[in-house]
């Protein structure tokens, strides 16, 4: 399966542009250990993994079948 694993500063920007306000960077990490982000943690960072949040967004089915595959 095809990944493009980001930094969570990265996501914001891209997820919520320059003028826009994201979630704070521990909300996104609670997302990723709960589940509700795909990503992962390399070290002591954590990235979200880009390409499952362009798949999944918006089609909650998507999202359910990457969970379950990763």
């Amino acid at each position: 399966m095809k990944r493009e694993l980001i930094k969570i500063s990265e996501f914001q920007k891209r997820r919520w542009g320059s003028n826009g306000t994201p979630q704070c960077p521990q909300a996104i990490r609670n997302h990723l250990k709960d589940g509700r982000l795909q990503g992962e943690q390399i070290g002591k960072l954590w990235y979200v993994d880009w390409y499952a949040f362009r798949v999944a967004a918006g089609n909650d089915l998507v999202a359910m079948v990457l969970k379950g595959a990763l």
